[in-house]
Parts: structure tokens; sequence; C-alpha cells
């Protein structure tokens, strides 16, 4: 559901996480807040993408992954959140 928020969120800028450039996506409604980056140079299939989910401030997911399969879950905590969410990607 994060990546159906973000998704169609404008790329609001580049940022340098760990050495590599990153497109920039972000929502913030109603205490729930998100981020999604993902490789600024196509075609480098190790460089991973992020999903970031915070809710009131707090981290309560991260996901991580790259197209050459790398896939991590590094942060859930479940909440009240989820639903703020699934609401929010029934609007797309």
């Amino acid at each position: 559901m994060a990546y159906d928020v973000l998704r169609f969120e404008p790329v609001c800028g580049v940022i340098e996480i760990e050495s590599e450039d990153k497109h920039l996506r972000e929502f913030d409604r109603r205490g729930l807040s998100g981020s999604y980056v993902t490789p600024s140079r196509p075609g480098r299939p190790y460089e991973f993408s992020r999903i970031q989910v915070r809710h009131l401030g707090r981290k309560v997911l991260e996901l991580r992954w790259s197209k050459a399969g790398d896939f991590q879950l590094i942060a859930y905590e479940p909440g009240d959140w989820e639903g703020l969410l699934a609401r929010a990607a029934t609007v797309f």
C-alpha cells in the first residue's frame, strides 16, 4: 500500500544516500508520512530503492530492494497507521 501512495507523488528532489544519488518522493497526511527513493541512474541493478513510512514521527515500516533481486524488511511495527495508509491508497 505504501508503494501505491508514493509512486504517484512527484519527484521532489535528488538526495545522496550511501554515496548514491536517489530520486525522492514524499507524502505527509494526518500524522502519516513516507518517502520513496529510487536510483537516479537507471540500468544499475545493484542500486537500491527504499520505502519508509512514519506514523506520528516514529518509523513503522522500512523496505529496501534492488533490481538484482535483493529484498529486506528493515522495520515493521503493526498499528493504526496501517488503516490510515489503506485509506490513503484508495484515494488514488
